[in-house]
């Protein structure tokens, strides 16, 4: 295993402690978490400025996890930033660019960075709906912590997406000057198809009206009760789609995620899925899951049925987040975050055709890093 692919999995595990307020007063332009569907951060404010994710070299982001007490340390030494491991210094790190598409002003008024959301360093994009119908009925998943984030520490981004502002957003992010390979929709998850209609839908048909040839254009949704639907999001310009079951084994679905379970289901989830793949075709459909809710063996097992299904695998390894179900939950160890990365490298292997949703690093996931051999030593 590459060291910075070490490095990234310990910071994961263990998270990182620092001052909460070290961050304030830089006078350097990066590209701050909005905490725009999570609460990665106990006892953050937004003026604490705590960067998106860390660079940590050999072109990998990792998330900054604050956990008090973690023997890594960050720090400034004059104007750089080290990561420490139990006192002992280990590599320099450097904060995310700040993206050349925020800190303009729309035609309605609006701000950008109020309109778009990024996802990693680098990947920009829409988040569609933002709530979720399954806190109202007392059953969201339990490692989310979106309501939470969204009426607390959450910048006030905009909930209205009309087709005048998502294509004058989209036309602003493609003559940005930056690279954008693909636009990439995180969709909340209205309470019936219609709601997904006119909340998601009808933006993504602006995004495909605006957009340049050639970008590709991703979205996470909850699968659609009507399967009809799926066709849809195809019409819409959608290049490919996750539906993300999150939990493997059936009996720790129904406990980790019981809206999905009891409003939903099991089974009708692995069906919708099924059928996006007819419509996308092979492994232009994602299904994703959190390391660290069920035991690793249940995870190895959902990680090849998912690939055997023609199916993209999406991993996420979990962090416990204030305000979520689960936010006693410990996080997984550093020895079975490996062993999970060792047997999906197996299985990019066994299925060659399979990839990553995203050409790049991704602050809480290693699936790119594993599809990209970081497994193996660097040459």
């Amino acid at each position: 295993m590459r060291p910075s692919l070490k490095t990234k999995i310990a910071l994961i595990s263990n998270g990182i402690d620092f001052d909460i307020d070290m961050f304030s007063a830089s006078s350097q332009r990066y590209y701050e978490n909005t905490y725009g569907y999570c609460i990665t951060n106990r006892n953050v404010k937004r003026e604490h400025r705590i960067p998106q994710v860390l660079r940590l070299g050999d072109n990998l982001v990792v998330s900054v996890l604050r956990r008090e007490g973690s023997p890594w340390r960050l720090r400034f030494d004059g104007e750089r930033l080290a990561l420490y491991y139990l006192d002992e210094y280990r590599q320099d790190v450097e904060l995310p660019e700040a993206l050349p598409f925020f800190g303009k002003t729309l035609k309605d008024g609006a701000r950008t960075d109020d309109v778009i959301s990024a996802y990693g360093a680098v990947t920009p994009g829409f988040f569609l709906y933002p709530d979720c119908h399954y806190f109202d009925k007392g059953k969201p998943c339990g490692f989310c912590s979106l309501r939470k984030a969204r009426r607390t520490v959450g910048k006030p981004l905009v909930t209205e997406f009309s087709r005048e502002r998502v294509m004058e957003t989209t036309r602003i992010i493609q003559n940005s000057g930056w690279t954008i390979p693909m636009i990439t929709n995180t969709c909340g998850t209205p309470p019936d198809d219609e709601g997904t209609r006119r909340a998601i839908l009808e933006p993504l048909q602006a995004i495909r009206d605006a957009r340049e040839p050639g970008i590709r254009m991703h979205v996470l949704a909850h699968p659609p009760n009507d399967f009809r639907l799926i066709d849809e999001y195809k019409a819409a310009g959608v290049t490919s789609i996750a539906f993300n079951l999150e939990v493997y084994g059936r009996e720790d679905f129904a406990r980790v995620c019981p809206g999905k379970d009891q409003h939903y289901g099991y089974d009708r989830w692995w069906d919708a899925l099924d059928y996006a793949k007819e419509v996308f075709g092979e492994y232009e459909v994602y299904c994703g899951l959190v390391w660290g809710v069920e035991p690793i063996q249940s995870s190895m097992e959902g990680m090849e049925a998912i690939l055997s299904r023609g199916i993209g695998l999406a991993t996420n390894v979990f962090h416990a987040d204030p305000g979520s179900v689960m936010a006693k939950h410990p996080q997984p160890s550093e020895a079975d975050i490996t062993a999970l990365a060792e047997w999906e490298a197996k299985l990019y292997r066994k299925y060659p055709k399979a990839r990553t949703i995203y050409d790049v690093s991704m602050r809480n996931t290693i699936d790119w890093e594993i599809h990209n051999h970081y497994m193996e030593s660097a040459s």
